[in-house]
């Protein structure tokens, strides 16, 4: 095909909250730098994606209509004269965020069937595509993305040896999390605290412990033979499990050789976050950090754990839908919550 052939592509869009059509876009004008992607593949976040279906994202996020997502991948379909040289026509890549269509928002813009990709579209530093292992599949390589926020997250934060490391949430970012730790970090005891009895049982493949919420104070407590954790990843997306963190970390810090326990924000939280009170959290002498979305080099390195066989997706569940059904997925996946993990469509058999 030819560069002609790219002003148009066909995309789910959320009309408005909770109304969504797979139609026909606008794109922008090719520039010399530009890469044309198809995608072949792409994901529904349970965080962003359902944040933005349900009509709760901030309005200097998105505006609507708008394409949503960021999780898709595919092959290169077109090369402008001036575009990357590390790339060509048909390699298989991560295609990811798309930052402006032609007429509707691009709200991340992962789920348009053609994908430009150039200085204009694609401007942010973390925003390049990234070529997929020949031993990866589509399918694999879709759930890729998410595993990189959690990995820049990871990167925030300082490990030792054999100390018991909290990580609140088990959705594709908690998941992700508690794997990352074991390869990059293989000493250390790693705790799921995931209300959910679904979840529960798919981060019993990957942590030390998995523990409900209503219990996990005590069982921290007996776990660490009351010291509590010396780490703790919050990637639940809860806003009112913030506030609360203190019950579950060490106290510490109050030498200058003692170190005190570390919390990273590794959620999406459409609400406002309330802290306890203070006092509680006063005398932890805590440090907390928070990251978005991910770094440079990460979808790289995710991919590259994949192909090595570190990096497992094979106990993670998916359910296949047909892009043309997209309408019924969102509605389904809202209506279905945390029982369902993960959605992919099919882009090539509709």
């Amino acid at each position: 095909m030819n560069k002609h052939a790219y002003a148009t592509s066909r995309a789910i869009v959320m009309e408005r909250p909770g109304q969504v059509n797979f139609r026909e876009i606008k794109l922008t004008a090719l520039r010399p730098d530009s890469y044309v992607a198809q995608t072949t593949a792409s994901g529904i976040s349970s965080g962003t994606d359902m944040k933005t279906w349900q009509g709760r994202q901030h309005p200097e996020q998105c505006w609507y209509p708008l394409v949503p997502g960021y999780e898709n991948v595919g092959k290169i379909v077109y090369a402008g004269e001036e575009s990357a040289g590390n790339m060509k026509v048909g390699d298989r890549v991560m295609i990811n965020e798309c930052r402006r269509f032609g007429d509707v928002c691009a709200a991340w813009g992962g789920n348009s069937e053609f994908v430009i990709k150039d200085s204009v579209t694609a401007s942010a530093v973390f925003d390049y595509m990234v070529k997929i292992p020949d031993n990866v599949s589509d399918k694999d390589a879709v759930l890729a993305y998410l595993p990189s926020v959690a990995l820049k997250g990871i990167h925030r934060m300082s490990f030792h040896g054999s100390e018991t490391v909290v990580v609140i949430g088990a959705g594709m970012i908690g998941i992700s999390a508690m794997q990352i730790l074991k390869i990059m970090y293989p000493g250390l005891f790693v705790i799921c605290v995931e209300q959910n009895a679904f979840r529960r049982e798919i981060a019993g493949h990957y942590a030390d412990r998995v523990i409900p919420y209503e219990h996990a104070e005590q069982a921290i407590i007996d776990l660490t033979h009351g010291k509590k954790a010396d780490k703790l990843i919050e990637a639940s997306g809860n806003a009112t499990v913030v506030g609360t963190l203190h019950k579950f970390i060490k106290d510490g810090g109050w030498d200058s050789d003692d170190e005190p326990a570390h919390i990273h924000l590794q959620g999406d939280y459409p609400e406002s976050i309330i802290m306890d009170s203070y006092h509680r959290w006063f005398g932890k002498n805590c440090t907390i950090t928070m990251t978005c979305a991910h770094a440079p080099g990460g979808k790289a390195q995710i991919l590259q754990w994949m192909g090595e066989g570190k990096f497992d997706v094979s106990s993670i569940p998916v359910e296949t839908w047909p892009v043309e059904k997209c309408a019924e997925a969102y509605k389904y996946k809202d209506e279905q919550g945390d029982d369902v993990f993960k959605i992919v469509f099919d882009w090539l058999n509709h």
